[in-house]
C-alpha cells in the first residue's frame, strides 16, 4: 500500500493558514482601533435604560480625563424608584439634579452637554463651561461648572477607569446612541463602522501595514507547520538523541540558591536583615494559631482590620489555615508573637528553590534517561528565571499576610507537582501520598495554587485509570480512582473549613466582610467569578504592558496603560504587568520550551498533557475572578515553573548547535526577568504599598539617590 502524500492536503493547509491569519489581523486591528477622537457634536443625543436602583449606589454614565484631573457625570440612586444625576470635577466637586423617577428596563432619551466632551483643546486654569442635561425632553440640570482638559482618548461611557470616589466601576444599565450603537468603554461606539475603519487607516497607516504583514507571516508559518506535521506525525516522530551531564550539580545549585536566598532576604527586610520584626498586617496568622490552640477559628477583629468577616458577632478571616498551623509551635512557646512573617516567607522561598531544582532534575531524567543530570548552566537559568525573575521574588517586597499566603501556597504546590510527576511515571510507588499531602497544605494556604497541585494529581491518577482500560488491565484501577477522589476531597476541604467559619461553603462570602456595602457588592452582583471578566483578566496577565520606563532608579514602574472592558464585573484592578513583560525568561521556558519538548521528546508528552489539564481549573478561576493584581501572577508560577523545567531539560540535552542557542537566549531573557522583577519589587516596596516601615523606605530612598547621583556624575564627567 503506497504512502499517502501529505501534499494532498495542500489546499486545506492554505485555507487554514489564511483563516488563522484573518483572525490574527482582526484581533490586531480590533484591539488597536483608535480611541483618540478629537471632537464630538454637542450636545450628545443618547438612549439610557436604567437598572434596578440600589440605594446609595452611584454609577458612571460619562467619564473624561485621567486620575486626579477628571470629570464625572453619573446617576445616583436614592431608592429603587428614584435617582438624581450628579456631576463632579476632580478636586472641585459639582452639582446634583433634582430627583426623578426611574423604572428599570424603560428606555429614556438623554440629551447631554458636558463641557469636557466637545473638544480636546488645552485649557487655562480655572476653566468654566456649561453643563446642560435633558431627560425625555425635560431639562433637569443647567449649571456653569469647572472641568478638566481631556486627551483625545480619555472619553469613556458607562464605565469609570480613572478611579476616584465619585462613581463605581461601571453602569449596570444600558447606554447607547439614538441609532442603537452600544456605548460601553471608549468613544468608538459614537461612530459607525465605516468611519472607524477610515480613521484607523488614516491615523495609524504604519500599524495597519505591520498588521497585514504579521497576518501574511502567520499564514505562511501555519502552512509550513501543518506541512511539517503531516510529514512528521507526533505519534510517529522518534525521540531525538538527547545527551545530558552525568555529574550531579548539587554544589553549584547550593551556591546559586544561597545567592538567591540572600537577595530575597535583603529585599524582604529592606536591607536591614532584621528577620524578627512586627510588620503592619502581619500578625493575623499568629492570632489564628493562638485560636486554634484553644480550639477556635475566630480571631480578634484588630488582627484583620478591613479583611474581617463578622458572622454572628464573631470575627473570621478568609485566609487558609496552613501558615497558622506552621506557627503553632512558636505561639505555644510564646516566641516572637507577631514577628515571624519575614522569617517564614524566607523559609518558604528557600524550600521552593529546592523544589525547583528537583523538578529540573526529574525532567532531565525523563528526557534523557536514568542517571542524567542537568548542567550547571541549566540550573543557573532555571533558578534565575523561576525564582529571581518571577513574582516569587516580588512577593518579598512586602511582609504581610497576602504575600505570605501566596508564597506558601506556591511552595507546596511545586513540591506537590514534583511528587505527582513521580507518581505518574512510577504508579506502583507511594509518591502520590506526598503529592496529596503537599497539595492539601497548599490549598489551605492559597486556593489557586492548591487547585493546580491537586488537579495535577487527579489528572495523573485518571491517566492511570484510562491507561488500564485501554490495555484491558484493571489491576490498580480502583486504587488510582480513589487517589483521584482523595484529590477532589482535598480541593473541597477549603470549602469545608469555610463552612465551619461562615456557615456557607462559599470560601469568601463578601456579604459578611466589613468593607462591602450593598452598593459595592452590586458592582459584581455579590459573586466572586464572572465569565464576563475573561477579556480583562487574560489581557492583564498575558498581553497588557501595564508599565512604563522612568529616567530615575529603578527605571521600571507600574501603571500607565488603563483599558476599558465593557461588561466586566470587577472589584479590584491593581496595576498588573503581564507575564511576557515581567518574567519573560520563565514565560519563554514554559511556552517555547514546552512546545519544543512536545515536538521532539515523546517521553514527556503525557506529562505535559497532565500539567496542561491540571492547570486549566486554576487558570479559569483567576481569569474570571473579580480582582487582578500583580501579586496574583505568582499563582501561575508553579505551573509555569513545572512546564519550564521540561522545556529547559530538553534544551539542555539537545545537540550542541541547538543547545547553545537555546541556553544563550534563555539566559538573556532570565537576566531581563531578574532586572524587571527586582525593579518592580523595589518600586512597590519603596513608593507604592502601605505599611512599609519608615526605615525601609529611607533605605530605598538612599539607594535611589546614590544610583541617580552616580549616573548623573558619570554623565557630567
Amino acid at each position: 500500500m503506497s504512502e499517502v502524500d501529505p501534499l494532498v492536503n495542500r489546499r486545506l493547509n492554505i485555507a487554514i493558514g489564511w483563516l488563522i491569519a484573518l483572525v490574527v489581523l482582526a484581533v490586531l486591528l480590533g484591539s488597536s482601533a483608535p480611541q483618540d477622537y478629537e471632537t464630538f457634536p454637542a450636545p450628545l443625543e443618547l438612549k439610557v435604560i436604567f437598572p434596578v436602583g440600589i440605594e446609595g449606589l452611584t454609577e458612571p454614565l460619562v467619564t473624561t480625563g485621567k486620575a486626579g484631573q477628571g470629570d464625572f457625570f453619573a446617576v445616583r440612586f436614592i431608592d429603587p424608584d428614584t435617582a438624581v444625576f450628579v456631576y463632579d470635577s476632580w478636586s472641585s466637586g459639582g452639582p446634583a439634579s433634582g430627583p426623578f423617577p426611574v423604572k428599570a428596563g424603560t428606555a429614556h432619551r438623554l440629551t447631554l452637554q458636558l463641557p469636557s466632551v466637545p473638544s480636546t483643546a488645552p485649557l487655562s486654569a480655572g476653566e468654566i463651561g456649561l453643563l446642560r442635561v435633558l431627560l425625555d425632553g425635560r431639562e433637569v440640570m443647567k449649571e456653569s461648572v469647572a472641568f478638566h482638559h481631556r486627551a483625545s482618548s480619555q472619553l469613556y461611557f458607562a464605565t469609570n477607569p480613572i478611579g476616584g470616589t465619585t462613581a463605581d466601576g461601571s453602569f449596570r444599565g444600558t447606554l447607547s446612541t439614538q441609532q442603537g450603537r452600544l456605548l460601553r468603554g471608549g468613544a468608538a461606539g459614537l461612530l459607525s463602522w465605516p468611519t472607524r475603519v477610515r480613521l484607523l487607516a488614516t491615523k495609524r497607516p504604519w500599524f495597519c501595514l505591520a498588521a497585514v504583514l504579521c497576518a501574511v507571516v502567520t499564514a505562511w508559518t501555519v502552512q509550513r507547520l501543518l506541512l511539517w506535521l503531516a510529514r512528521h506525525p507526533l505519534a510517529k516522530n522518534p525521540s531525538r538523541h538527547f545527551v545530558a551531564s552525568h555529574e550531579p550539580p548539587h554544589r553549584w545549585f547550593i551556591g546559586i540558591a544561597a545567592g538567591a536566598i540572600f537577595i530575597f532576604a535583603a529585599l524582604i527586610t529592606g536591607g536591614t536583615f532584621h528577620f524578627l520584626a512586627a510588620d503592619s498586617f502581619g500578625s493575623f496568622y499568629d492570632y489564628q494559631a493562638a485560636s486554634l490552640l484553644h480550639g477556635r477559628l475566630d480571631v480578634p477583629q484588630s488582627s484583620l482590620a478591613g479583611e474581617a468577616f463578622i458572622v454572628q458577632g464573631k470575627c473570621y478571616g478568609y485566609f487558609g489555615l496552613t501558615p497558622a498551623l506552621l506557627r503553632m509551635p512558636f505561639v505555644a512557646a510564646g516566641i516572637a508573637f507577631g514577628k515571624l512573617t519575614r522569617l517564614y516567607m524566607l523559609t518558604y522561598f528557600a524550600i521552593g528553590l529546592v523544589a525547583v531544582y528537583g523538578l529540573l532534575c526529574h525532567a532531565t531524567r525523563i528526557v534523557v534517561g536514568p542517571g542524567a543530570w542537568p548542567s550547571r548552566w541549566a540550573v543557573t537559568v532555571l533558578v534565575s528565571a523561576a525564582c529571581l525573575g518571577s513574582t516569587l521574588l516580588f512577593l518579598g517586597s512586602r511582609a504581610y499576610i497576602y504575600h505570605e499566603a501566596i508564597l506558601c501556597g506556591a511552595t507546596f504546590a511545586l513540591w506537590s507537582a514534583w511528587f505527582s510527576l513521580r507518581y505518574l511515571e512510577a504508579p506502583e510507588r507511594h509518591a502520590w501520598i506526598g503529592a496529596l499531602a503537599c497539595g492539601f497544605i497548599s490549598i489551605q494556604a492559597r486556593p489557586p495554587s492548591g487547585l493546580f497541585a491537586l488537579c495535577v494529581l487527579g489528572c495523573a491518577a485518571l491517566t492511570h485509570v484510562l491507561h488500564g482500560k485501554m490495555t484491558r488491565s484493571n489491576s490498580g484501577a480502583l486504587r488510582h480512582f480513589c487517589i483521584a477522589a482523595l484529590a477532589a476531597l482535598a480541593v473541597l476541604s477549603f470549602h469545608g473549613v469555610s463552612y465551619l467559619k461562615f456557615g456557607t461553603f462559599d470560601s469568601e462570602p463578601l456579604r459578611y466582610n466589613v468593607q462591602y456595602t450593598p452598593a459595592r457588592l452590586a458592582r459584581f452582583q455579590g459573586v466572586n467569578f464572572h465569565l464576563s471578566n475573561l477579556r480583562h483578566n487574560i489581557d492583564a496577565y498575558f498581553f497588557r504592558p501595564d508599565f512604563h520606563f522612568e529616567p530615575h532608579f529603578p527605571y521600571f514602574a507600574f501603571g500607565g496603560n488603563e483599558r476599558a472592558y465593557p461588561g466586566s464585573m470587577l472589584d479590584l484592578t491593581e496595576p498588573t504587568v503581564a507575564f511576557p513583560y515581567a518574567m519573560p525568561g520563565l514565560f519563554a521556558l514554559a511556552t517555547i520550551g514546552a512546545v519544543w519538548a512536545l515536538l521532539f521528546a515523546p517521553t514527556v508528552r503525557k506529562l505535559l498533557a497532565v500539567l496542561a489539564l491540571g492547570s486549566a481549573p486554576m487558570a479559569l478561576a483567576l481569569f474570571t475572578a473579580i480582582a487582578t493584581s500583580h501579586r496574583y501572577t505568582a499563582d501561575f508560577c508553579p505551573c509555569l515553573i513545572t512546564l519550564g523545567a521540561f522545556g529547559l531539560a530538553v534544551a539542555d540535552a539537545e545537540t550542541p548547535r541547538w543547545r547553545k542557542g537555546f541556553l544563550i537566549g534563555y539566559s538573556l531573557l532570565a537576566l531581563t526577568s531578574m532586572t524587571a522583577t527586582l525593579a518592580l519589587a523595589l518600586r512597590y516596596q519603596g513608593e507604592m504599598i502601605w505599611g512599609v516601615p519608615d526605615e525601609i523606605r529611607r533605605n530605598y530612598q538612599d539607594l535611589r539617590d546614590r544610583v541617580d547621583g552616580f549616573f548623573s556624575q558619570a554623565h557630567r564627567d
